[in-house]
């Protein structure tokens, strides 16, 4: 096996390094070596810069067969931190380079790779020793609970690398997370209202392509009663309405048809002059009853 970093900040070395330790049972099965002619696997760590670019396709270039690619780490998979970077080239697949298997993390633990690698290998690894569990208050892979989801968007907007993200389709908002780009910060579990996104203890995070890596769920979306465009979705909308309710001591208890009426409509037909006058009017009644 020959590694190859193609511009990273080494956390990821140091990883794989310790996945081919003895208690990880991997090593055995592995010799590194320090040219790519006596290699059959290539591990890249790194998003590859415009000076390594071209020596890592020429890594690639003079492997052995089978010629297998191991993409460990976040900034192998999508540059990572350094994914604005103008001299930036990568990553690997985008280089043309065929990858056999992604590793995700920010760094990967090194039971991620050892375990993704013997999978390469057709190994069955023994994990009942208490190394390969994961400390009280470890941070894996973050899931939705779909039960308490009401795709507001608030893990998006504030994931700091893009894991996050939604998309309204016909019917739903699909509220994804990329866990090739998540950097298991736990910002989306922090922010989120409805405490609808934790970060889990699992930790094996790799994949075959990209495509698998994206996980989430589907929330319905609700139309506009006037112009039909979808401008959030049901539930959102049924917890602003609950809070609004919680917080304002009752007051719009006596005005909940008109309050509704208001809320039915997008932020674009709000703005129009009637529905303008029917919201303010709708304020002067709540402060009168005050």
């Amino acid at each position: 096996m020959f590694r190859a970093d193609a511009s990273s900040c080494n956390g990821c070395d140091i990883e794989v390094l310790e996945a081919l330790l003895p208690r990880f049972k991997v090593g055995q099965y592995i010799e590194l070596v320090y040219e790519p002619e006596q290699a059959e696997a290539l591990v890249i760590t790194g998003g590859a810069n415009f000076k390594t670019a071209d020596e890592v396709r020429a890594v690639y270039e003079k492997l052995r067969e089978p010629k297998i690619v191991i993409c460990v780490g976040s900034c192998a998979i999508s540059k990572g931190i350094f994914a604005e970077g103008y001299p930036m080239r990568g990553p690997a697949d985008q280089l043309g380079i065929p990858v056999t298997v992604f590793v995700a993390g920010c760094p990967p633990r090194p039971q991620a790779i050892a375990q993704a690698i013997a999978g390469l290998l057709g190994l069955e690894l023994d994990t009942s020793e208490e190394y390969w569990g994961v400390p009280e208050g470890f941070r894996g892979l973050p899931e939705f609970d779909p039960e308490r989801c009401v795709g507001c968007g608030a893990c998006a907007n504030s994931c700091p690398t893009g894991a996050m993200g939604f998309e309204d389709l016909e019917a739903d908002r699909a509220v994804r997370v990329n866990y090739g780009l998540c950097i298991y910060c736990a910002t989306c579990q922090e922010i989120c209202p409805e405490e609808a996104v934790k970060l889990t203890g699992e930790y094996r995070a790799w994949f075959k392509g990209k495509e698998e890596m994206l996980k989430g769920i589907e929330v319905p979306l609700r139309r506009c009663a006037n112009c039909g465009r979808p401008y959030t979705t049901d539930r959102h909308l049924e917890a602003c309405m609950r809070r609004l309710l919680e917080k304002s001591g009752k007051v719009y208890e006596p005005l909940l048809e008109e309050l509704k009426k208001l809320v039915s409509l997008c932020p674009e037909c709000r703005r129009a002059v009637e529905n303008i006058r029917l919201a303010k009017a709708l304020l002067i009644k709540a402060a009168l009853a005050t």
